[in-house]
């Protein structure tokens, strides 16, 4: 495993596993514009979809985590070099109460219609500094 760094300035990196192409990042992102990969896993994960979002149309899954995918595209990769990371990433867990070191973090989706379903997952390093280990639907 290494680590590659996504901002200039050396605050947010990526993960690439051993074997792998690309690193984490680019494969999520990837996943999440490829209408086949994404028809595919709702298509499996239908229940999940209909039971905590309340949406049976798979088109419109689709198309909306495009739409996501590509709006929390945007707001990582042409994030200000003075922007606060900490604001992006939050907590895994919702109840903890104060910061930790290597302390594990989530950024969410921004999708305006329903709650998104995108997630990021980083290691916090230290304020403002995180590696990027994996995303999720």
């Amino acid at each position: 495993m290494r680590f590659e760094r996504i901002l200039d300035n050396g605050r947010l990196w990526a993960v690439m596993y051993d074997g792998e192409s690309v690193n984490v990042l680019e494969k999520v992102f990837t996943q999440w514009n490829d209408y086949e990969w994404l028809r595919a896993f709702f298509t499996k994960h239908v229940e999940d979809l209909s039971s905590f979002f309340h949406i049976t149309d798979i088109d419109r899954a689709v198309f909306d985590t495009v739409d996501d995918a590509n709006e929390l595209e945007c707001l990582i990769l042409d994030i200000d070099p003075d922007a606060n990371l900490d604001e992006l990433f939050r907590p895994l867990e919702n109840t903890r109460l104060s910061e930790v070191l290597l302390g594990r973090e989530k950024a969410k989706g921004l999708y305006h219609t329903h709650a998104s379903w995108l997630r990021l997952y980083a290691i916090r390093l230290e304020s403002g500094r995180y590696i990027i280990t994996g995303g999720a639907i």
